[in-house]
């Protein structure tokens, strides 16, 4: 799979997907790389078992891949194993 390097160095994938480090905060809010974000309506956050969880299961400063909707909200969120 091909990689693109974004701004800085946030990584972008073929597919629209960025890593990033969250950290859940009040919903519908999440910190990803330092910058506070939005969910997406009926977001989808899948953990590394690749099980639905909901945002306050999210542990802190995980290590994930996520794509935005076009209005700039979070809709997709993989958390990644911690390696």
């Amino acid at each position: 799979m091909a990689m693109l390097m974004a701004c800085g160095s946030q990584k972008t994938f073929s597919d629209g997907s960025v890593l990033g480090t969250m950290t859940p905060g009040q919903l519908p809010e999440v910190t990803i790389d330092g910058k506070t974000m939005r969910l997406a309506p009926g977001a989808r956050i899948v953990n590394t078992g690749n099980l639905s969880i909901t945002p306050n299961q999210v542990p802190a400063n995980s290590r994930v891949r996520y794509k935005t909707d076009a209005s700039g909200q979070v809709s997709q969120v993989w958390i990644l194993p911690a390696e």
